[in-house]
C-alpha cells in the first residue's frame, strides 16, 4: 500500500510537469490573437480525461481488472511520450547575455515574484472553489443516481455525460474572452450557474423529478465550465510577467489539487451530518458565493491589462 501511496505522488508530479508549461508553449506556438482561444480549448483536458475515465474505466476494469486498467492508461502515458518530440516544436535556447546584460531570473526569484503579486493568488484561490465544487458534484452524482435508479451502466453513462459537457464550457470561456466579454462576466456566469444546478440536483424540492436534477447537474457542470477556462486563458494575464506564467500556471493547479481535496469531505461531512445529500447545494453554493467575490477581486486587482 505504501509502495502504491507513493507511485501515485510520483504520478501527480509527472501530470504537474506536462500541464504547467502548455500555457507557456502555447504562447510560442499559436498567433497572438488566437491565444485565448487555445487556451479555453486547451482547459478542456481535464474533463475529457474525467469523462473518458469514467465511462471506460468501469467497463474495462470488470475485464482487465485495476491492475489492467492502469496498465493500459500507462501505455497510453507511453504512446504520448513517443509522440511528443514529433508534434512539439524543439526549445529554442535563448542567446547567452551580452556583456553586462542581466541573466535570466534564477527559479526561485520567479517562484517569489509571483508569490508577491495579488493576480496570481486570486486566480488560484478562485480554481480552488471551482475544483471543490466540481469533483463534490461529480464524485457523488452517481450515489445520487443509485438512488434514483439508475445505477450500473446507466449511472457510469450519465456521469461521464455530466463531465464530458463542461468542456463546453471550457471551450466557450476562450470564445468569450476572445470576443471581449469582461472575465468578471464570464468568472460570475460560471459561479451562479454552478449554485442553481446543484440547487436543482440535490435539494429536496427535486427529490421526485430526477430528470430535473439531471439537468441540473448539466447545468452545473456545462456552464461552470466557463471557470476553468477563463482563468487558463487569463493566466499570461494575471502573471506578473512574461516569465512568470508557469509559475502562475503551476499556483493555480496547486490550489486546484487543493480544492479537490477539500470540497468531497466537506459535502460528505454535511450529508452525514443531516442525513442525506439535500443539502449539498449549501455547501457547493459558499463556494460558489466565495467565487464571486474572489472574481469581482480578481477583475478589479489582478489583471494586468
Amino acid at each position: 500500500m505504501h509502495e502504491l501511496l507513493l507511485l501515485r505522488a510520483v504520478e501527480g508530479v509527472g501530470f504537474l510537469l506536462t500541464t504547467v508549461p502548455a500555457p507557456s508553449l502555447l504562447r510560442r506556438a499559436v498567433a497572438p490573437a488566437q491565444l485565448t482561444r487555445m487556451l479555453g480549448v486547451w482547459s478542456a483536458y481535464m474533463p475529457f480525461g474525467t469523462a473518458l475515465a469514467l465511462l471506460a474505466g468501469p467497463l474495462l476494469i470488470g475485464v482487465l481488472g485495476w491492475r489492467g486498467w492502469w496498465v493500459l492508461t500507462a501505455a497510453g502515458t507511453a504512446a504520448m511520450l513517443l509522440w511528443l518530440p514529433l508534434a512539439v516544436p524543439r526549445d529554442v535556447r535563448a542567446p547567452a547575455p551580452a556583456g553586462g546584460a542581466p541573466a535570466a531570473e534564477p527559479w526561485h526569484r520567479r517562484l517569489a515574484t509571483t508569490l508577491r503579486a495579488p493576480g496570481p493568488w486570486l486566480a488560484a484561490l478562485t480554481f480552488a472553489v471551482y475544483a471543490a465544487q466540481w469533483l463534490a458534484v461529480i464524485g457523488f452524482l452517481p450515489t445520487l443516481y443509485q438512488q434514483s435508479g439508475w445505477g450500473g451502466a446507466l449511472g457510469a453513462v450519465l456521469t461521464a455525460t455530466v463531465a464530458a459537457v463542461n468542456m463546453v464550457g471550457n471551450i466557450w470561456a476562450g470564445r468569450l474572452l476572445h470576443r471581449g466579454v469582461h472575465a468578471r462576466t464570464v468568472l460570475w456566469s460560471g459561479f451562479v450557474a454552478m449554485a442553481v444546478g446543484a440547487w436543482l440536483a440535490f435539494g429536496s424540492a427535486t427529490v421526485d423529478a430526477p430528470v430535473l436534477r439531471y439537468g441540473g447537474a448539466l447545468l452545473f457542470s456545462t456552464v461552470g465550465g466557463l471557470i476553468p477556462g477563463a482563468l487558463f486563458a487569463l493566466a499570461p494575464r494575471v502573471a506578473p510577467g512574461e516569465g512568470h506564467i508557469a509559475t502562475t500556471v503551476g499556483w493555480m493547479q496547486q490550489w486546484s489539487a487543493i480544492g479537490q481535496m477539500s470540497g468531497p469531505p466537506a459535502v460528505a461531512w454535511v450529508a452525514s451530518r443531516v442525513g442525506g445529500w439535500d443539502w449539498t447545494w449549501a455547501v457547493t453554493g459558499a463556494y460558489a458565493a466565495a467565487g464571486l467575490v474572489l472574481a469581482w477581486a480578481l477583475q478589479r486587482h489582478g489583471l494586468r491589462r
